[in-house]
């Protein structure tokens, strides 16, 4: 008797909920029992708004973090229900015979710019959330501009309706709209879209704000009607999930689901969110949760991977990721993909500049400091990322200045160490002539004397004669008439490079290259040379 309970708890949920359908369109499903007209003239609005966002932001088709179910509640004393973030979706809801006050299609529209714009001044933001907060749609017909209650009536939103709906200004307002994004100050802006000061702009809206009169716009918006959306029938365990989900009531969900699981999971319960994933969830949330209570560290990455793959636009994934590595070059990896992702988090983007610098990727480094200055959301946090940039900038410059110095330690020490090896040799001959080997004829000259000066040509290379085993090099400096010198014994010449290249043929050189060398005064009138290389390094 105990094991039907589950089932009938599942029979129970599908008859209460079945016969309830939707209409989608982008981000957006509508949720309705029964009221289908409805819920077509409420999808024009939403995807009306998206549209006029889209136009403002500069983006063909903003998407959202998560996608957006609004359920049309047709229940005695329904109330309308703001967005809250469900085990997939954010979810919402309203009565099906309401219209959508200002401060509920305000919560809709703050989401779509949070997942579309790098954030902006806060009375730029304030503004565009509380014009497009009464913003009404017939179709292709839209009417924006309508007043707000009192309370969001302010100057900001008075600025955005003033220049969004003022045909002298509309279509430079977008231009305005993206200098924004952009980072750029505001008086630059105001020039380049407006082609006026800022200080001149805000006189002429404070006196339209004092004038109280405020004419709603009547523009078109995306061609579309309500008979534009396919009617698709929904799962009624799926409804009851997503009404538990908004009203954080469980009791609607049948009893052993994988809806249950899911529920239970995101509440905190592991064993739940082990067996939501077992039954195979679609929840990146939940494979997220999943992870995060899992210890072994491959299947940790493992869990985050199917939840990135799930939201491929979700930072949070990448965040837990470089969480687990223990370089910052592999940390900066994952980091730098979940940045952009979210763009607005000021503290990522700082954290990302942070590792990068310790992996000594400068450059990217420098353009994440950029970030995370524009991201900070007030003008003391701004300052604070600004002086955190310029501390950066200063070890920048100790940090590339210690790597050259160790760069070139390291060729010097290769340098003497070359050396050494050349003068072991000349004493291993000397020493071995001493010993009554083979004659030497004439003095032992060793071929590198520290004692005798040095000097160093820098120039092209222009043309090499090989002499068989010795070679003549002929190198140009600057435009001047070329130099001869001569190399006597090519496997006593130290060769570096710096492209990798450190090797050269006889005849001229084609093309020529640039090359440094040091050599000992010792001029050849036979062979017409100035001196003897010791070393070469091409360039």
């Amino acid at each position: 008797m105990l094991r039907s309970l589950p089932l009938l708890a599942l029979l129970a949920a599908t008859h209460a909920y079945a016969g309830w359908e939707e209409v989608r369109s982008g981000p957006f499903q509508v949720w309705f029992d029964g009221h289908e007209r409805e819920a077509r003239r409420l999808l024009v609005r939403l995807e009306q708004i998206r549209y006029m966002m889209g136009v403002w932001l500069g983006k063909s088709e903003p998407v959202t973090l998560w996608p957006i179910h609004v359920i049309l509640l047709n229940e005695k004393n329904a109330k309308p229900l703001p967005v809250t973030l469900g085990r997939s979706t954010w979810l919402a809801a309203l009565p099906y015979n309401a219209e959508p006050s200002p401060a509920w299609q305000a919560d809709i529209v703050r989401k779509l710019l949070e997942s579309n714009a790098r954030l902006m001044p806060p009375h730029w933001e304030s503004g565009l959330i509380s014009f497009l907060s009464t913003l009404t749609a017939d179709g292709p017909k839209l009417t924006l501009g309508t007043p707000p209650p009192t309370p969001e009536r302010t100057l900001d939103w008075a600025r955005f309706q003033y220049l969004a709906t003022n045909p002298e200004y509309q279509s430079r307002f977008r231009v305005l709209m993206n200098n924004l994004q952009q980072g750029a100050d505001e008086q630059v802006a105001y020039r380049n879209s407006l082609g006026a000061t800022k200080a001149e702009i805000e006189k002429i809206v404070t006196t339209y704000f004092q004038a109280g009169n405020f004419p709603p716009a009547t523009i078109a918006g995306r061609a579309m009607s309500e008979k534009d959306f396919y009617v698709r029938p929904l799962e009624p365990n799926t409804v009851a999930a997503s009404l538990a989900d908004l009203s954080g009531n469980p009791s609607r969900i049948a009893a052993g689901s994988l809806e249950a699981m899911e529920f239970q999971g995101l509440k905190g319960d592991a064993t739940a969110l082990q067996q939501a994933v077992a039954n195979g969830s679609k929840s990146a949330r939940v494979h997220l949760a999943h992870g995060r209570h899992l210890k072994d560290p491959k299947q940790k990455l493992d869990a985050y991977v199917q939840a990135a793959k799930l939201n491929p636009i979700w930072a949070e994934p990448y965040v837990e990721m470089a969480n687990l590595e223990k370089t910052p070059a592999r940390a900066a990896f994952y980091l730098k993909q979940a940045a952009p992702l979210d763009a607005r988090n000021s503290a990522l983007w700082q954290r990302l500049a942070k590792i990068q610098s310790e992996a000594n990727e400068f450059n990217d480094a420098a353009k994440s400091w950029f970030a995370a200055e524009l991201s900070a959301p007030t003008a003391k946090e701004k300052e604070a990322v600004r002086q955190a940039r310029l501390q950066f900038e200063e070890e920048r410059a100790e940090k590339e200045a210690a790597e050259k110095k160790r760069i070139a330690d390291e060729r010097q020490r290769e340098l003497d160490r070359l050396r050494e090896e050349a003068m072991n040799r000349v004493r291993e001959a000397e020493a071995k002539a001493n010993k009554g080997g083979t004659p030497v004829s004439g003095e032992v000259v060793p071929w590198w004397d520290e004692k005798q000066e040095m000097k160093k040509l820098s120039g092209t290379l222009d043309k090499v004669d090989c002499l068989k085993p010795a070679a003549r090099l002929w190198i140009a400096a600057h435009g001047a008439k070329p130099v001869a010198l001569l190399i006597p014994d090519p496997t006593k010449v130290v060769i570096l490079s710096q492209n990798g290249e450190a090797s050269f043929g006889c005849g001229v050189q084609k093309p020529a290259r640039q090359v440094t060398v040091e050599y000992v005064p010792r001029p050849n009138a036979k062979l017409a040379t100035s001196g003897d290389i010791t070393r070469i390094e091409f360039r």
